[in-house]
């Protein structure tokens, strides 16, 4: 059996189902769990086969695909990656367009479907039965028939296919046909003779591997594979992707809590022990307090820092990003000190968190606040008209918010960490700052309704006081907007 050593990625097409976001971000630059789909698919190549060089088809934001395909030489330095123009005439005329250069059997994979925990060695397991074969096209099976029918499906007699039906209405059977192929040189004849389809005015790699089934003397043959498989088409594609592989690994994710205290003797004993049994790791990050705020912190047994801010609490921003250097987890949670949230609604959080790159509270919903509490209409107005106005500005992302103010928020370790060197606000706007960062890097920001106690404490929320936020956060919204320019990696 010979090896294979040639591959194939199509990473080229536009991905318009998934736009806005396909406007700056090729889908197979998309991030699951710290790697690109295009690095894992080259990973997947190279590891399961010892694939020795992968051509990548580009064409759509290409400059963005070269400059990843430089960061994959780095972590594969034995594999020679060279990207290939598309030819903008469909994913079979662009594999042709190689014909001059490759001249023995190959792999190829669609840049934008995501394998996990895949059994890709059984093509080796088919090319070694059938060692004759022309081609052979990776298969699973599945009781979705809805996924069939945005594919393909094939007809089989035991593992030889008969025949591939493009996006049936009435699939014949489970199973579904991947973008994961394994060609000999005959496909480049065989693409010769067949016609371009009428519906798409281009010539179909399905049709070409339909009629290779059907006339090549080495036949087509199912590879069956056993995986999670996801072909990113659209944004809930991409979100239904990472969450599945976050869900499977989340017992391994350390979470941390980081609380922000100035003179909260009064509470913070209470907000700790409410918390304390649910996280990895708790931080109380002090502003000097004066009173026994610190004291009553360290006879929990949490760690403890203190904050240089001489008790200054327009210095919020300041430091809980102190206190989220000093945090080890995965995933970084921030509560205010003053009782006003509870660890009820944190489970939430969590499970938000398994397809968002943040998720933060919204104190909107009427039932869940406690009567007494400083939520007074005027604030609540303020709060609302500032999240839309982040919602009009930034209308192409999609977010929905209404409260930019609320102090019970997480994000994941890796998100805050590409925005982190953009975040410059100094006092307690730094939550809509974080929110706005999260949004214009094209990540997924989004709110879910937390209960609201009445904070230990209160302040009295004056006219003057909305007046002031609102000035301060349409001057933060502005300079993010026009006078930093958008960012498009959130580097």
């Amino acid at each position: 059996m010979k090896k294979i050593r040639i591959g194939v990625i199509a990473a080229a097409g536009k991905g318009t189902r998934a736009y806005p976001r396909t406007s700056f971000i090729p889908k197979p630059l998309f991030v699951i769990e710290g790697k690109t789909i295009l690095h894992r698919n080259v990973e997947l190549m190279v590891k399961t086969f010892g694939i020795e060089k992968v051509y990548v088809l580009v064409g759509h934001l290409k400059e963005q695909i070269i400059s990843e395909l430089e960061q994959i030489r780095l972590a594969l330095p034995k594999v020679v990656i060279e990207p290939v123009e598309w030819t903008e005439r469909g994913l079979a005329s662009d594999v042709a367009s190689l014909e001059k250069t490759i001249r023995e059997p190959f792999l190829t994979i669609l840049g934008d479907e995501f394998y996990y925990r895949t059994d890709h060695e059984n093509f080796l397991k088919v090319l070694k039965k059938h060692p004759k074969m022309a081609a052979s096209i990776g298969v699973v099976k599945t009781s979705l028939l809805s996924r069939i029918r945005k594919n393909y499906s094939v007809v089989l007699s035991e593992d030889k296919i008969l025949n591939l039906v493009e996006k049936p209405e009435n699939p014949p059977n489970e199973l579904l046909g991947l973008g994961s192929y394994f060609f000999t040189p005959e496909y480049f004849a065989f693409f010769k003779k067949t016609p371009p389809s009428p519906k798409s005015g281009v010539i179909e790699i399905t049709d070409v591997i339909d009629k290779m089934a059907k006339e090549s003397t080495g036949c087509v043959y199912a590879t069956m594979l056993n995986c999670e498989y996801f072909n990113i088409n659209s944004m809930q594609d991409y979100y239904h992707a990472v969450y599945e592989v976050r869900n499977d690994l989340f017992s391994k994710f350390k979470t941390s809590l980081i609380i922000p205290t100035n003179n909260h003797e009064r509470s913070i004993t209470d907000v700790i022990v409410d918390f304390k049994d649910k996280f990895n790791e708790i931080i109380v990050i002090d502003n000097e307090s004066t009173d026994d705020t610190l004291s009553l912190a360290k006879k929990e047994k949490v760690k403890t820092y203190t904050f240089p801010g001489d008790g200054d609490p327009t210095r919020l921003g300041e430091q809980v990003r102190r206190g989220i250097e000093y945090a080890t987890g995965d995933i970084l949670v921030v509560v205010s000190p003053d009782g006003s949230f509870r660890s009820k609604d944190y489970p939430k959080l969590l499970e938000y968190m398994k397809d968002s790159d943040m998720v933060i509270g919204t104190r909107t919903t009427r039932q869940m606040i406690e009567q007494g509490s400083n939520l007074k209409p005027l604030y609540r107005l303020v709060n609302l008209l500032m999240g839309k106005l982040v919602e009009v500005f930034w209308w192409g992302q999609e977010p929905r918010f209404t409260d930019v103010d609320c102090q019970f928020f997480s994000v994941w370790r890796e998100s805050y960490d590409r925005v982190r060197s953009q975040l410059v606000v100094e006092d307690r706007k730094f939550i809509v700052e974080l929110m706005i960062d999260i949004v214009r890097s094209h990540m997924r920001c989004i709110e879910i309704p937390v209960s609201y106690f009445k904070p230990v404490g209160q302040i009295e929320y004056r006219l003057r006081d909305m007046i002031s936020d609102s000035f301060q956060i349409f001057k933060l919204i502005l300079s993010k907007k026009f006078f930093l320019g958008e960012s498009r990696d959130g580097e």
